[in-house]
């Protein structure tokens, strides 16, 4: 799917020329919806490109369900907001609907929750690495969630049993830790949350 980019302007023996110059279009959410399955999640849109994702490893999962669980558990005994897992559409930008692994939302933010999707940053993103995920693409990814005001990132490497914990400081999402398998993790974010990695990491 192309677009026709501005014109381009030379001189050709001493007469201006008009080039158009093809090249392709930024999509849109709803570009999106319309060109990926219904109720799909294997796909996601990073600026402005609609791109597959591989269907996740069990340890992938594993890991987010057990996180989900603990996670969840406090976020709804101290009625803190709400979360939730992927597959689930979020909005960050016209042209990057991503879809996070994990992810929380503050009560005083419940407006960002659509009927069909997240329209706005949550405050805590959480990413599990698979071996297929690109760097660019992370980099991408990362420096979307600075710009748009997610509050925490979590970088889960499964490899390494590790995670990387990123805070918004000055507008910026600037690394903390790396945080091991035998390590407790704190979230500011989420207000008194503890967790030693291990549990995740068995």
């Amino acid at each position: 799917m192309n677009a026709i980019a501005t014109h381009s302007r030379y001189k050709l023996g001493g007469k201006k020329v008009e080039k158009k110059i093809p090249q392709p279009k930024l999509l849109t959410y709803e570009d999106y919806v319309k060109l990926t399955p219904p109720d799909n999640g294997n796909f996601e849109l990073l600026n402005g490109q609609i791109y597959f994702m591989a269907s996740p490893k069990p340890s992938h999962q594993e890991i987010s369900s057990l996180l989900n669980t603990y996670l969840g558990i406090f976020i709804i005994t101290h009625k803190l907001g709400k979360l939730f897992a992927a597959p689930m559409d979020v909005i960050f930008t016209p042209h990057d609907t991503f879809q996070p692994d994990l992810l929380f939302i503050t009560k005083e933010r419940l407006n960002i929750i659509g009927e069909n999707k997240i329209e706005g940053s949550p405050d805590l993103v959480v990413e599990i690495l698979s071996p297929s995920n690109d760097t660019n693409e992370m980099s991408y990814k990362k420096h979307i969630y600075e710009i748009t005001g997610v509050k925490e990132y979590w970088l889960i490497n499964v490899e390494k049993q590790s995670l990387t914990l990123y805070k918004q400081v000055d507008n910026e999402l600037r690394w903390q830790r790396d945080i091991q398998k035998n390590d407790v993790l704190t979230s500011e974010i989420i207000k008194g949350f503890e967790l030693e990695l291990n549990k995740i990491f068995e």
